[in-house]
């Protein structure tokens, strides 16, 4: 791909493999992302997205991630956030506990479905930021990871 080229995608933000963007570009998309729903005082979802089995780490980033991308909304920033274990990340701004909610069970759907045929699955933690408190995004993700461990949504900030 030639770097003068208008149709070149900025390699510097896009993970190779997936296609997605990296994480050094997803990391401060989230900080900007709970800024401005707190700003705001918007929610906002997150999901990470697992996976669990033992086929090879680039397969099952690129078969996660086509099913992740043809499953989030235009307006959704979805990106690789780890390589060991595989692990996306799905930002969902302007959406409250029961949309993201929905979206997990969409993905999950979706990327389970795709990594079937290589005997692998995924689980996927989610995250929904109220308004009203101002989160850094590393408290977001370790939220997002205990979750996607219990099994169970978390929760941030206020209630309304």
């Amino acid at each position: 791909m030639r770097t003068d080229d208008p149709q070149a995608e900025p390699l510097h933000i896009v993970d190779r493999t997936t296609g997605l963007f990296n994480d050094r570009f997803v990391r401060p998309v989230l900080e900007d992302e709970l800024a401005r729903a707190h700003r705001y005082q918007r929610n906002l979802g997150v999901l990470l997205i697992e996976a669990n089995g033992s086929m090879p780490v680039d397969e099952a980033l690129k078969t996660m991630a086509a099913a992740l991308a043809s499953t989030v909304r235009d307006v959704d920033t979805p990106g690789v956030l780890g390589r060991t274990p595989p692990q996306l990340l799905a930002i969902l701004p302007d959406t409250d506990v029961a949309g993201t909610a929905h979206a997990a069970n969409r993905v999950l759907a979706a990327v389970n479905e795709s990594l079937k045929p290589q005997g692998a699955s995924a689980a996927v933690g989610l995250v929904c930021i109220r308004p009203g408190q101002r989160v850094r995004a590393g408290a977001v993700i370790e939220s997002a990871s205990r979750s996607l461990r219990s099994g169970r949504p978390e929760m941030m900030g206020k209630p309304a």
